[in-house]
């Protein structure tokens, strides 16, 4: 290659490679009006933000009778809804009229500032980029207050790749009946609702680009969107396009071979066997998992059916939604976990004191100690719910003994309660616990005799073992998997699961990174949960395996005392093992 093109790293949000001129989603900026209205003229204000919420619905309406995917799409375009049918967000800006008599953009603008400080402070990466749903849906209103036009993707002609400060779902949505080649965001992340969505549509995404990048990109411009190593290269030359079109032929070349592996078993040839889970936020992808070949649900979170409501869902209302899980995956199982928040907003009656730093305040089980009426009802909606699918529980972020000893006592109470009303449910239901603090590592031999089963999940342990926020730019280098104490902290775990003879699995993001199997493969891991589309790839390197190979690569890092020598070895053995399956790890040129 010539020279080294243009361009942005991101994260790498949907796998994949696209090449096409460039769409860009230019957004006015909003000036929002600030002035005090007369006492007299107040009801009139709370009419013209009721008449905006009306708009905006059935604007939303429109766009939802014109989709022709019902399924996941439509399943995230739905819980859009979600915040305009929930009074909450209204509410509280009457209020700020009726209270501070203040103009209705005004109030809004500082209740969605209210709200996304909130999401913000959770931990949970999934429930805090809710806070990209909160804006995208009170600018709507805002603009439909103010008299102007919401952008949107309607007139973005097949074959483009739009880019973009960040979409949202409705926007998305517009687009999902004619193809278009991928996604740029300037900011986001993988767990948005969008990057959820290019996913199920199979559209190449790179968010997190950085900022400008909707000044730099004109329309037209040429680009390359590589959603395998989150690059986006501008105005290329014509040997790096050569070189992309190829790679993109290969790897499309690759798909249709891996098609073979979705019902295949991920079994080594000599004999060991892994199962491939998924990881779910919304039923409408459990389709989509078991199209590629998951053997069950890895990870279902529970703290949405929570959120954005002003009181706890009733246990009814709670056993429907685990139903329709348990039902959709049969005749494999699912494991659901326990409500798993911090100081963010909670429904009346879960409300906590505000935390300095949630995530290391009362949250997961420790949550479900400090409210046990609402661990009851969530417990009893669980058990109900069994009797239709195979179910396991999953407790969140224990870090001492007695939290699951109290966790298994109040199971046993509730199965006993259910059993005198006469309630059906499942004779065996597995509880296990989820191993993401360095305290659960440490005792994991004291865990295991009383667990069923453990599941590690990664993001969280590691961002504990290493003290490293990855979303904090300054540090996020640091966030490394392959890092010496982070394996030792996986070794241990597994350790003590053989020990006690049961099955430990991984639902974090290492789980679905090929690069990383031959060292889960060797320390023991039994199941892996994942983001589905990564499934088929992990299946046919694993068939494609043997463990003794796998036990020699992990014998030579675990003499390595640097995750940037780890690395670059891993890096450099599986490149060798698998070089078309890991194209994507060659440097460019």
């Amino acid at each position: 290659m010539s020279q080294e093109p243009s361009g942005r790293h991101g994260v790498a949000a949907s796998p994949g490679i696209s090449i096409g001129p460039a769409f860009v989603l230019r957004r006015e900026r909003l000036v929002i009006p600030e002035y005090r209205v007369e006492p007299a003229q107040v009801d009139e204000e709370i009419d013209r933000l009721k008449r905006a919420f009306a708009e905006v619905r059935a604007r939303l309406e429109e766009i939802r009778g014109g989709m022709s995917d019902t399924g996941l799409v439509g399943d995230i375009f739905n819980a859009q809804f979600l915040f305009l049918e929930d009074p909450t967000l209204l509410d509280q800006a009457v209020c700020n009229i009726r209270e501070s008599r203040v103009n209705a953009e005004w109030a809004l603008q500082r209740e969605q500032r209210r709200l996304e400080a909130l999401f913000e402070s959770i931990a949970d990466p999934y429930i805090r980029g809710r806070s990209s749903d909160v804006g995208f849906m009170v600018r709507r209103i805002l603009q439909a207050l103010m008299g102007r036009e919401p952008e949107g993707l309607a007139n973005a002609p097949p074959g483009v790749i739009v880019v973009a400060e960040d979409l949202s779902p409705a926007e998305l949505a517009q687009v999902t009946r004619r193809s278009i080649a991928g996604l740029v965001t300037e900011s986001g992340s993988r767990t948005s609702h969008v990057t959820i969505m290019a996913r199920s549509l199979e559209i190449p995404a790179v968010v997190g680009a950085g900022g400008g990048l909707v000044r730099e990109i004109a329309d037209g411009d040429l680009l390359i969107v590589d959603g395998h190593r989150g690059r986006v290269l501008v105005d290329p030359d014509p040997a790096t396009v050569a070189e992309y079109r190829k790679r993109l032929a290969d790897l499309q070349a690759l798909s249709r071979r891996l098609l073979r592996y979705v019902d295949l078993p991920a079994e080594t040839r000599d004999g060991v066997s892994v199962r491939m889970l998924a990881n779910v936020d919304l039923s409408a992808e459990i389709p989509d998992a078991l199209r590629y070949g998951a053997e069950g649900i890895g990870l279902y979170r529970t703290e949405f059916l929570f959120m954005n409501r002003r009181d706890i869902p009733s246990e009814e209302e709670q056993i429907a939604a685990y139903r329709e899980i348990l039902e959709a995956v049969v005749p494999h199982a699912a494991v659901i976990r326990t409500l798993d928040l911090g100081g963010e907003k909670l429904p009346t009656g879960l409300e906590l004191a505000e935390e300095p730093n949630p995530a290391l305040g009362l949250r997961g089980v420790r949550l479900s100690l400090a409210r046990p009426a609402v661990f009851r009802t969530q417990l009893r909606a669980l058990l109900q719910a069994s009797q239709y699918g195979k179910l396991k529980i999953l407790l969140p972020m224990l870090s001492v003994l007695e939290e699951l000893e109290f966790a298994r006592a109040e199971l046993v109470h509730v199965r006993e309660e259910l059993a005198r009303e006469g309630k059906a449910m499942a004779a065996e239901i597995p509880l296990g616990v989820m191993i993401e603090t360095p305290a659960a590592a440490m005792i994991a031999d004291l865990i295991t005799p009383h667990a069923d089963f453990l599941s590690i999940g990664t993001n969280d342990l590691l961002q504990y073992t290493l003290a490293v926020d990855r979303t904090n730019e300054q540090v996020a280098y640091l966030y490394e998997p392959m890092h010496p104490a982070h394996i030792r902290m996986i070794q241990r775990i597994c350790q003590a699961a053989s020990r006690s003879g049961i099955v430990v699995g991984m639902c974090g993001e290492m789980a679905g990174d090929p690069l990383h199997s031959w060292i889960l493969l060797a320390l023991g891991i039994g199941e892996l949960s994942m983001a589905p589309f990564a499934i088929p790839l992990l299946k046919k390197i694993l068939r494609d395996s043997t463990l003794v190979e796998a036990r020699n690569l992990l014998s030579s890092i675990l003499r390595m005392g640097s995750a940037v020598e780890i690395r670059e070895h891993v890096e450099k053995t599986m490149l060798a093992r698998f070089p078309v399956e890991f194209e994507g790890m060659r440097p460019a040129g």
